[in-house]
């Protein structure tokens, strides 16, 4: 029997985004992704000037739940 693939967070936070709005993480290696986000199509974290970088999962769901109501 195959099993389902899991939604990761981002899987379920870039579902989330409304349309228009992309989402790229980084992590340094410090114990806290970077999640930066873009209304341009930019994919890449390092790809272009975002509008807004949220530092862990939380504040990145928060901001995400903001868009929808712009």
């Amino acid at each position: 029997m195959a099993r389902a693939k899991r939604k990761t967070q981002l899987d379920e936070l870039r579902e989330a985004l409304p349309r228009g709005y992309s989402i790229s993480t980084w992590s340094p290696g410090d114990g806290v992704t970077r999640y930066r986000f873009f209304d341009d199509g930019t994919r890449s974290y390092f790809g272009g000037n975002g509008i807004y970088t949220a530092l862990g999962f939380k504040q990145a769901a928060i901001f995400a739940l903001g868009l929808g109501n712009r």
